[in-house]
């Protein structure tokens, strides 16, 4: 019993996590902030604290509701701890995924303690209560609340915060991650280019792409390229009928690059034309480019004097 309750407990967690982040990237005109390789302001505080923090308590408190109309009152026992799971899943996540470097972990510390505690406060003091389910007519006249709740929302929204901590971090991050695959690559890049720029937008484009697809996806993505359910393979992403390692994606991939940049030196926004080329999605070039951008500022200063650099 209770190993059948902690798996479901464990999978309702995980089911919480996806789908936070769906409803999440649906939601970027109330100001949510997805992790990102780039610097965004958080325009919404409030909206971000309430939705990671106070999400879980109301997901519980929704599943709680389902369970006790299908007569399943045994799983709500203590399940306040998918709280506690998804948030451990949440850091296990990024961290898996090299993204831990990215995180701002006092923000992260807040969201848990607050999720944490106010799931087990509701548990004990509401979900157990099955009246609450059903609230009688004096309990609706609390509604009032929610006029001084959603004024105080609305004010603290409207405070925007610093950003310099989220510019130490992406900076961090791309150091790191920059400082690994140089290391790892370069070899292979230098031997099939020796023009600067080029190489800054090939570890530009590597970078992101490792950033939306790392090693733990590609291992997955190999063994469903056995079954021909995989197109794209490597850190580079590269379309191939047959199985590649990293190290050979990024040949192809820069070869790709190297291609596309001979046909399109000349003209003024080269690199946005060679990034179409790879993946036509305009924030993919977008966000390419920021990194690019980065890069250039950081490891390749000496082209940023060059006249005419898509810079």
């Amino acid at each position: 019993m209770e190993l059948s309750l902690f798996i479901l407990h464990l999978i309702i967690s995980i089911v919480l996590f996806f789908l936070m982040n769906w409803i999440g990237k649906h939601s970027i005109h109330s100001g949510y902030i997805q992790l990102s390789l780039f610097v965004k302001s958080d325009d919404a505080p409030a909206f971000n604290f309430v939705y990671r923090s106070i999400a879980p308590v109301v997901y519980i408190t929704l599943v709680s509701a389902i369970l006790y109309t299908f007569k399943q009152d045994w799983i709500i026992k203590n399940i306040y701890m998918v709280a506690i799971y998804h948030s451990l899943f949440r850091l296990i996540f990024n961290l898996v995924f090299g993204r831990y470097l990215l995180l701002n972990l006092k923000t992260q510390v807040a969201y848990i303690l607050v999720s944490v505690s106010l799931s087990y406060y509701v548990y004990e003091n509401i979900i157990l209560n099955k009246e609450f389910f059903f609230p009688s007519s004096e309990r609706l006249g609390n509604a009032l609340w929610l006029g001084v709740i959603g004024f105080l929302y609305h004010t603290f929204n409207s405070i925007n915060f610093d950003s310099k901590n989220s510019i130490k971090r992406k900076e961090k991050y791309l150091e790191s991650v920059f400082d690994i695959y140089y290391k790892k690559y370069n070899k292979v890049i230098s031997n099939l280019t020796q023009n600067k720029e080029i190489e800054c937008l090939i570890f530009s484009v590597l970078i992101y792409e490792n950033f939306n697809r790392p090693k733990l996806i590609r291992a997955i993505e190999n063994q469903f390229f056995k079954f021909g359910k995989a197109k794209t393979l490597g850190i580079m992403q590269v379309t191939t009928d047959k199985f590649i390692d990293d190290n050979e994606s990024v040949r192809l991939g820069s070869l790709r690059i190297i291609n596309e940049y001979e046909l399109h030196r000349n003209e003024w926004d080269k690199n946005h034309h060679i990034l179409k080329a790879y993946n036509p999605d305009i924030n993919y070039i977008h966000e390419v480019k920021m990194i690019y951008n980065e890069l250039l500022e950081k490891y390749y200063k000496e082209l940023i004097e060059v006249e005419n650099i898509d810079y």
